[in-house]
């Protein structure tokens, strides 16, 4: 991951999602309040209710000036959020508060309360992130259309808090017992498969949760590409196989497993409508049409440059 370094902030405008997490809501405010103004920062606070545009209200937050915007919950509400700074000068910046945070472990972004609220008021980098478009909305982490889909439909709020990310174990393994694959015909680009797949899915972040495995061992946030992941098991049988070349990182040899990438678009279409998940929320069915778009926003970062390919990037 590259980042420009030490980049200043100075109007801060804060979404906080009151129902993310187990931070009481006060708290959360009163840390990124004593962090920025112990370098004279001042911040908007905005605590989300039910049913708002919360992509609106960050959009004309951008309009008014401000040009830091704190999204302070999970990655549904890191993605409301970040939709309102897409194709901006405003940098968004993450408290990572949800279940599995899975955008702020990507970036680097610490996951203690105190150590991002330091994050944010300085010093910092930016990073150029990705993002995958689905109609009038961008996605950040993964998009997918199988079990992943149906586990995040089927795990409850109660569950979340009351087991944190193993809710959502929980949920998966009981969908995986009765779950068939489906015929898909994914195109990627110019590429096209078709396939009996009991998971597509399409990666903008290569983090598995919080398990810290990875969908692959070369997927970046800001590569300009989505990779595009297809399980292909025969049966149950071949769970256990998958599972471990995943856990040791051999997933260029697993048979059952095929990866496609994609720079413009992707197509996933089913034999029957199928949920998609997009950034841990159920947002549409398929037939879907994604749309990658290249650095479509800018994130506080830790202030450092990745070497990842023998010289730096700053961005």
């Amino acid at each position: 991951m590259s980042s420009a370094q030490d980049t200043k902030v100075s109007r801060v405008f804060a979404v906080v999602n009151a129902h993310s997490g187990q931070a009481a809501p006060e708290r959360v405010i009163q840390t990124l309040r004593t962090h920025l103004a112990a370098h004279d920062q001042d911040c908007e606070i905005h605590e989300t209710r039910e049913h708002e545009d919360l992509t609106s209200i960050v959009r004309d937050a951008v309009r008014g000036g401000f040009d830091t915007i704190v999204a302070a919950g999970g990655d549904g509400t890191v993605s409301a959020v970040a939709n309102g700074v897409v194709g901006t000068d405003a940098r968004l910046a993450i408290l990572p508060l949800g279940t599995t945070n899975v955008l702020a472990r990507e970036l680097g972004v610490p996951l203690d309360l105190e150590a991002a609220c330091a994050l944010i008021s300085g010093p910092n980098g930016t990073a150029h992130i990705d993002g995958m478009k689905v109609g009038e909305f961008c996605y950040f982490t993964q998009v997918g259309v199988g079990v992943d889909a149906l586990m995040i439909h089927d795990t409850s709020e109660v569950d979340k808090r009351r087991m944190g990310a193993f809710a959502y174990v929980w949920t998966m393994t009981k969908n995986l017992l009765g779950y068939k694959p489906r015929r898909m015909t994914i195109t990627a680009d110019d590429r096209s498969v078709r396939t009996r797949s009991l998971q597509v899915l399409l990666a903008n972040c290569g983090a598995l949760g919080v398990s810290g495995l990875r969908w692959g061992p070369d997927i970046q946030v800001d590569d300009g590409r989505i990779d595009v992941c297809i399980f292909r098991p025969r049966s149950p049988l071949d769970y256990p196989r998958i599972a471990w070349n995943f856990l040791v990182g051999r997933h260029g040899q697993e048979t059952r497993l095929t990866y496609l990438r994609a720079s413009r678009s992707v197509l996933v279409q089913a034999n029957e409508p199928l949920p998609v998940q997009g950034d841990g929320e159920i947002i549409t069915q398929t037939p879907l049409t994604v749309e990658i778009v290249p650095r479509a926003v800018r994130v506080v970062v830790p202030a450092k440059i990745d070497d990842r390919q023998g010289q730096s990037r700053t961005r």
